[in-house]
């Protein structure tokens, strides 16, 4: 090895250490190997100094090398649900027809987060432990923000937050009422009972909220005929999964990879009534990457193109200067704005901003006015001008977006959220620092620059 490459090495060594010796990651290792999972021999768990835990590559990965693969009987997916005889009777032995009362009244990772609480409960009995003892104590998303805090931080985060506290507290009071008529007198159901709180909840919401991968398993469930079957309480689709492991490898914008369920032919779609273990037996979950990693650096795959609103607030990381952030605009606020100037929609003008959906998706971003936010502004200064076609003007702003009237126009509201957002700014300052608090500040420094950069155009 030469001098350049020693010194390389070392650079890399300084930006994390190895947690692969920590015992709950060695029982991990040893109860993944003992089940059937197959991972890269050149992956090892690691902490990083700017993403905390996550998966090192010892040598160098290309292209098209697989990252992971798991049987699917070590995923916790729809069909774990579904073949857990006893979860199931909290449901269909019930004194309140709960699958009448409920039906369509909660999403799959709500009863998903229900599930992760009542295997939890069951401590070191359970199928799962290990993996649950390695699943993070606590989460970095501002949900978990004190209230003194919230007050300070920007009007989109806390829309976020709100929403996700009345899901999960409408779901959480579902649960609870369920559990207190069950009929079923099982020793685990009676533990589950005494155990499920609002606390251990939204530690379970929050782990499939960061965690879960997605996962389509029509290929061989049939989903059709759920009426009698707790998935009629599903208001959405049931394709996601906890997969050991996979979950510990961190987002990057710039990853690509594809995953896979690799099916024995021989295997059908099974209805939900005939579900087995044994069908599954020969069913695997794979990830490949689509990148190279060079030795002794992060792999990454993607969760998707997110802007950091979603990533804070969804997962509790955000990306630096991530290009494609925006700041929103609610058209009521700026109808507040327009009422301000002496403007006042007319009931034609309404019906034309909400039949061409400008009442939606209103921004601004490093390149300028969102297209509706564009068309919106075109609506309210030229609807009445005899001499121009107002919905042939709108749809030529696809390609010509700078009219100078409309951005002098909306700039004193644009102003206005950016002093609001310094002044906020101002006042979190005086908080202790923490990495959920410094997120937040990240991304509205972020609008900050977004709305500068506007008002200077």
């Amino acid at each position: 090895m030469g001098r350049t490459q020693r010194k390389r090495r070392r650079k890399n060594l300084l930006k994390f250490y190895s947690c692969n010796n920590e015992k709950d990651l060695v029982q991990l290792n040893a109860w993944l190997a003992k089940e059937g999972v197959r991972y890269n021999k050149k992956l090892v768990l690691a902490v990083f100094n700017d993403t905390g835990r996550g998966v090192l590559t010892k040598k160098k990965i290309k292209a098209g090398e697989e990252l992971i693969n798991l049987p699917l009987n070590l995923t916790i997916n729809v069909t774990s649900l579904l073949m857990d005889v006893v979860f199931c009777k909290v449901f269909l032995e019930n004194n309140i027809p709960c699958l009448l009362k409920y039906s369509r009244k909660v999403s799959f990772q709500s009863l998903m987060a229900f599930y992760l609480v009542y295997l939890r409960s069951q401590g070191q009995k359970c199928k799962w432990y290990i993996y649950l003892e390695s699943l993070p104590k606590i989460y970095t998303v501002p949900y978990f923000l004190p209230n003194e805090i919230k007050k300070y931080i920007d009007d989109e985060i806390n829309s976020v937050i709100i929403k996700q506290r009345n899901i999960i507290e409408n779901t959480f009071y579902i649960f609870e009422e369920l559990l207190k008529n069950t009929t079923c007198i099982s020793d685990i159901v009676q533990n589950f009972r005494s155990y499920f709180s609002l606390c251990n909840y939204e530690w379970a919401y929050f782990t499939v909220n960061t965690r879960c991968v997605y996962m389509d398993l029509t290929k061989v469930i049939d989903l059709k005929n759920i009426e009698s079957s707790i998935l009629s309480l599903i208001n959405d689709n049931t394709k996601i999964s906890l997969c050991p492991y996979l979950d510990m490898i961190n987002h990057s914008p710039t990853s690509r990879n594809e995953t896979k369920l690799l099916v024995n032919k021989e295997v059908g779609v099974t209805p939900i009534t005939n579900l087995n273990e044994n069908i599954f037996s020969d069913v695997r979950f794979s990830i490949y990457t689509k990148n190279n990693f060079d030795p002794y650096t992060q792999v990454f795959i993607c969760y998707g193109d997110s802007h950091n609103l979603k990533l804070i607030t969804e997962y509790g990381f955000c990306l630096p200067s991530n290009d494609i952030d925006f700041v929103s605009f609610h058209f009521d606020k700026i109808n507040i704005f327009l009422n301000s100037v002496g403007i006042k929609l007319s009931n034609d003008q309404t019906a034309f901003i909400s039949n061409h959906g400008l009442n939606k998706e209103l921004y601004i971003d490093l390149r300028g006015l969102s297209f509706n936010f564009y068309g919106l502004l075109m609506v309210v200064k030229y609807y009445y001008d005899k001499n121009i076609d107002i919905s042939r003007l709108i749809y030529s702003a696809a390609i010509c977006s700078d009219d100078r009237i409309l951005i002098e126009f909306i700039k004193p509201m644009v102003k206005e959220r950016l002093v609001n957002i310094q002044s906020a700014l101002s006042k979190l300052g005086s908080f202790s620092k923490c990495f959920i608090l410094d997120n937040c500040i990240e991304l509205m420094c972020q609008y900050v620059k977004i709305l500068e950069k506007f008002i200077k155009c």
